[in-house]
């Protein structure tokens, strides 16, 4: 972000993002995102494919209404929308099969707590590879930390 438009933020102007500016289609502006966290929620987007909705759900995910992100704008949020309730979904694949994207919410906390066990996981496979020999990896290029 350019220092001019840090400035603005400060001074308490409307942060804006200019029309022909860089931006990722399923991005939220900062304000939307300061409002999940202030909230206490972290957003994500999930792919309705192998029934990740399902089992977001199952997590504690839940879906987010069109007016938690007026970032979005209402023409992004219903263009090409099949849907009779009020979730945010946008097209992310027009291939074989056609894939939607719903924007789901969830606590920090369960966020944090599923944080925390892929963390562990990572270092489980972090140690194995780091030891090498017979506790680790035994392949003749092994991982061996400097």
């Amino acid at each position: 972000m350019s220092i001019l438009r840090q400035q603005e933020q400060k001074e308490g102007r409307v942060a804006r993002v200019p029309f022909s500016g860089p931006r990722l289609r399923l991005q939220l502006s900062d304000v939307d995102r300061k409002k999940f966290e202030d909230e206490g929620f972290v957003p994500h987007w999930f792919n309705e494919q192998d029934g990740r909705i399902q089992r977001a759900q199952g997590g504690g995910y839940v879906f987010v209404t069109p007016d938690e992100v007026p970032s979005l704008g209402h023409g992004v949020i219903h263009q090409g929308s099949t849907d009779t309730d009020s979730k945010v979904s946008l097209i992310v694949s027009r291939g074989e099969p056609i894939i939607r994207a719903y924007l789901m919410k969830i606590r920090k906390e369960f966020y944090d707590e599923d944080q925390a066990a892929k963390e562990a996981n990572n270092a489980l496979v972090d140690e194995a590879l780091a030891l090498g020999g017979d506790r680790g990896s035994d392949l003749e290029n092994e991982y061996r930390p400097k």
